[in-house]
Parts: C-alpha cells; structure tokens; sequence
C-alpha cells in the first residue's frame, strides 16, 4: 500500500495587529480547509513578520525543518504568504525537492512557481507606483516648488495605465476561481447565503468589488449556465 503524503501548513501576518486580530489568518484557515481538509495535517505554524526576511521568520525554519525530517509537503494558503521574492521563494522549493504547494497554484511545480513569484515582485512594485502617483496627485492639488517634467508625468499615467489593465485580469481570474468554488459547493447542497458566507471568509471579492452576497452568487451561476 502506498503511504499517503503528509503537509505541514504554514501561515504568515504581516503585523502583530493583525496575528492577534485573526486579521487575514482566518482567510488562510479557509483555503486550506477548503483544498486540504481529506489530507493528512501533521503540524501548522504561524509566523507574524513581515515577509521581506525569510530567515528572521522562525515558525518558517520550523516548518522547513519538519518538513524534511518526515518527508512532507509544505503547504500555504496563497504563495505570496511563503515570500513576495522570487528568489526566496525558489530557494525554499530546492530545499524541500519541489515539496511545496500553494492553494493558489495548481499544479505547482519549479515553472509556476517562477511565473507567480514574478508576479507577485511586481506587486510591490505596483505598490510604489500607486504611492508615487498619489504624492504626484498631492502636489499638483496643494502646489509645488517645481512642475514635474512632461516625460515623468507621462511616463506615471502609462505606469498607471497599465496597472488597471493588471488590475482587471486579477479580478477576471478572481471571479473563474470564485465560479469553480460555487460551482462545487452548489453541488454539496449549499444555500447560496452559505456559500456567500464561505467566499467572504475565504476572502474572494465580488465582481465588482466588496463582499459577496446571495444573489451575486445566483447571477454568477446563472451565466454560466
């Protein structure tokens, strides 16, 4: 008989405010009770650090550390919670043999991983468009020593155009993986009051923004129809 795999669950917060709050950590419970609730959980850690320093998280090490005394999968509920760096975050993948699965991956393997994390490095870059953007906002609003040249202006609004576009394929795959949810929990015999409950929890966001409500999960069933 083939031995089942075994997981070991690793969670992350970004501040102390939000691991005492459950701020985002329930979001995470979610996901994986979600996508993991038939397998076979052996230990869960939860670092509350900020994930530029893989090597300061000391609940990371631990899980690491687990993870290749047993022989187990190492499991996180989005990838951006195990590191926003590409390299960190391959780094990670070597040391456990490919051993890592993310609930937002499917599949994950060395070319997916690398995909994602590439991504999510030019998250934190949107991150300090959008800041820049918003300064160059203040200062035209409540006055300047100096006009900023017409290259950088121009050069923000492409920055900023090109973030919606980003910003509105994010909210496509939102609403796919939203739809393959509710499709599965319909079956199960969920109300749609329930299953928009769930979706909240799991920190999905309606199409057009927000929390999701019963006949937002109705419609979205219906076009798919």
């Amino acid at each position: 008989m083939i031995p089942q795999p075994q997981y070991v669950v690793y969670y992350r917060v970004s501040t102390k405010r939000q691991g005492d709050s459950g701020l985002g950590l329930e979001a995470q419970k979610a996901y994986i009770q979600h996508y993991y609730r038939d397998k076979e959980i052996i230990a869960e850690f939860t670092d509350v650090r900020s994930g530029k320093d893989v090597a300061r998280r000391v609940e990371l090490r631990q899980a690491l550390t687990l993870c290749k005394q047993r022989r187990a999968i190492l499991v996180v509920a989005k990838i951006d919670r195990l590191s926003r760096n590409t390299e960190q975050a391959l780094e990670i993948y070597r040391e456990l043999d490919g051993r890592l699965e993310s609930c937002d991956i499917p599949n994950l393997d060395k070319f997916t991983l690398t995909l994602f994390m590439a991504i999510a490095d030019r998250e934190r870059e949107l991150i300090s468009i959008r800041t820049t953007g918003a300064l160059v906002q203040k200062v035209k609003r409540d006055g300047q020593w100096r006009k900023p040249s017409v290259a950088f202006q121009n050069g923000m609004a492409t920055q900023l155009a090109n973030q919606v576009v980003r910003e509105k394929a994010r909210q496509n795959r939102n609403s796919k993986r939203a739809l393959t949810l509710i499709s599965r929990l319909r079956t199960e015999g969920k109300t749609f009051k329930q299953i928009a409950d769930y979706l909240n929890e799991a920190a999905f966001h309606a199409p057009k923004g927000g929390s999701f409500h019963p006949v937002q999960v109705k419609r979205l069933l219906e076009r798919q129809a």
